[in-house]
């Protein structure tokens, strides 16, 4: 075998295990679209595409390499290698562009679902979490309760020291409230100054000391961001969640909501129970 004939078996030999990793990316890209079956196939299928050209080019490779062993190996075979590279590139490109496709797709959800200011799952994000965590309660026939929380006098806030203000509270009390939960429980933003909490395996009357000393958590943990003279404080409703389809969901929330307003007109700083 003279050398130019092994520079093209070598080359040959390349061109498969460059199909071979295309083949290894398809799969891998394939196999994580568990939520995607027409993205899964196509991953699947381009891959299983890559092994059979990289078998081809490497038994092709190999026999032309015996039989035409010591023959110059002509220009234009040269040429049509350097074409037949451009497959698995092409391939691997593609594939490169899916990731940035499915990256940018995975943001795009995240940012519908979540507050930019707090990173707080919003009213849709936080809705989608509370249905799973009660559906996982109610298996279990375990109860759930509905919690809403609303800082104290936020208004007053915005209008005095401004919004950059506001804004560095809102962040506060969703930091420290982040802090303050269980793992299995819901929270999100879902207005100006509220915050919803889902808690599963804990009934109103259990879960009012829980949201007591979180409310004391925060405002230990939260400085006036005006006048750190001044305390910070948080009113909440709580309600019960009768059963655990969407209905109950909402007017379990709504009667919490009503709780708030109570705690609100009751004084401020509290937290009270629905009905």
């Amino acid at each position: 075998m003279n050398l130019d004939n092994e520079f093209f078996l070598g080359a040959r030999v390349l061109l498969a295990g460059l199909c071979f990793y295309a083949a290894l990316i398809g799969w891998r890209m394939g196999m994580g679209y568990t939520s995607h079956p027409d993205r899964r196939f196509r991953g699947i299928a381009g891959a299983a595409l890559m092994v059979l050209v990289g078998l081809l080019h490497l038994s092709s490779g190999l026999d032309a390499g015996i039989r035409k062993a010591g023959l110059r190996v002509e220009m234009i075979n040269w040429v049509w290698l350097a074409v037949d590279f451009l497959v698995p590139l092409f391939f691997l490109r593609m594939a490169h562009t899916f990731g940035a496709r499915d990256r940018l797709e995975a943001e795009l959800a995240e940012a519908a679902e979540h507050d930019p200011l707090t990173g707080l799952p919003n009213r849709m994000g936080f809705a989608r979490l509370a249905e799973a965590a009660l559906s996982r309660a109610a298996r279990q026939g375990r109860p759930s309760c509905a919690v809403m929380l609303d800082i104290d006098h936020f208004k007053a806030v915005n209008d005095g020291w401004g919004h950059g203000a506001g804004d560095l509270l809102l962040k506060g009390v969703a930091t420290a409230a982040k802090g303050a939960i269980r793992r299995e429980d819901a929270l999100g933003r879902v207005g100006g100054e509220e915050f919803a909490m889902l808690l599963p395996d804990l009934t109103p009357e259990e879960a009012l000391p829980l949201v007591n000393r979180m409310r004391e958590a925060i405002t230990e943990a939260v400085p006036h961001p005006g006048a750190p003279e001044r305390m910070l404080t948080l009113s909440a409703g709580i309600a019960a969640i009768e059963s655990s389809d969407a209905l109950a969901l909402e007017r379990g929330f709504q009667a919490a909501d009503q709780a708030l307003y109570a705690a609100k007109e009751g004084g401020r700083n509290q937290a009270r129970i629905a009905g």
